[in-house]
């Protein structure tokens, strides 16, 4: 399936034979010191997981975000799957959470997907 919006991600998330988590990291984008011009670098500001079913479009994650108070630019999506129907436990979702973040500090964005304040995809591996 070819994701062009969050939308779409949470529809190809709904039809997967195992249960999905989705890990998501709200990022801003900050210009890069001695970089080039242009460039930016992505500093996570906030992270969520959510089950599939608790998400219906991208305007109520961006409005729930945007309760928390804390600017963002970007919205990185991966997902977590279950295994033998069952959704992955907390520890299982912190763990993939931490490395996520790591992988996004270290700029190893390769695996997620970017979407914007709009829910348009940015970045697709």
């Amino acid at each position: 399936m070819n994701i062009a919006t969050f939308e779409e991600l949470l529809i190809a998330a709904a039809v997967q034979p195992q249960p999905q988590r989705l890990l998501m990291t709200f990022a801003v984008a900050e210009p890069e010191e001695n970089g080039a011009p242009g460039r930016a670098t992505l500093v996570p500001v906030m992270c969520v997981d959510k089950q599939v079913g608790e998400l219906d479009t991208f305007d109520n994650l961006a409005e729930e975000a945007g309760r928390m108070g804390q600017p963002w630019d970007v919205v990185l999506v991966t997902t977590l799957s279950g295994q033998g129907g069952v959704l992955p436990d907390h520890k299982q979702t912190d763990a993939a959470l931490n490395k996520m973040l790591s992988a996004i500090q270290n700029g190893q964005m390769d695996r997620l997907l970017a979407f914007d304040r709009s829910g348009d995809l940015l970045h697709h591996a």
